[in-house]
């Protein structure tokens, strides 16, 4: 399981004061109001090593327009501090994310694990996409996309410490 999960990217500057537009990749946008310490790297899927010796930065303020928010970042207070961020990746500490209900996961924990069926390997979960109504699991089954509802009706068991997902047979999805 990864240590820091990403929450946000830094897509442009917000007015002249320093502050900076981010489009969350978190499903509750109103996280941002409890974020008091971060990470900001590089990369969108940073490896555990990056963290070592990288900057803790400080929220000092939060505004939303529509589904981005503004966030103001302690000692970044002109648009050339802040134009530099531009592009990277926000990450907290999994202790500081906010807590799951006992039938929510985080996308990060779902990508890569094996799904099986009949206790028969059918693939590893590529992605996770969000639809109207539910999650679809986007399996890599026979180098095809295998769409499966992240719904009871079609999941038997998740279990994110074997990293294994059993899907239930229903006729016609494979």
């Amino acid at each position: 399981m990864r240590k820091y999960l990403r929450i946000g990217k830094i897509i442009s500057l917000h007015g002249i004061k320093g502050e900076v537009k981010i489009f969350p990749t978190t499903d509750n946008i109103k996280r941002f109001n409890d974020l008091k310490s971060f990470y900001i790297l590089t990369s969108e899927d940073a490896n555990e090593n990056e963290f070592e010796d990288a900057t803790i930065y400080e929220s000092v303020g939060v505004k939303y327009i529509k589904s981005t928010c503004i966030l103001k970042i302690k000692n970044f207070d002109t648009i050339e501090e802040s134009t530099k961020l531009i592009g990277k990746s926000i990450y907290v500490k999994r202790e500081d994310a906010i807590p799951l209900k006992s039938d929510e996961y985080y996308v990060v924990d779902l990508i890569g694990i094996k799904a099986y069926m009949k206790d028969e390997y059918i693939g590893n979960v590529k992605d996770v996409m969000k639809s109207k109504y539910y999650n679809l699991l986007v399996i890599d089954y026979n180098n095809k996309e295998l769409l499966v509802p992240m719904v009871c009706d079609y999941i038997e068991d998740i279990d994110i410490q074997k990293s294994i997902i059993k899907i239930k047979t229903i006729d016609g999805l494979i």
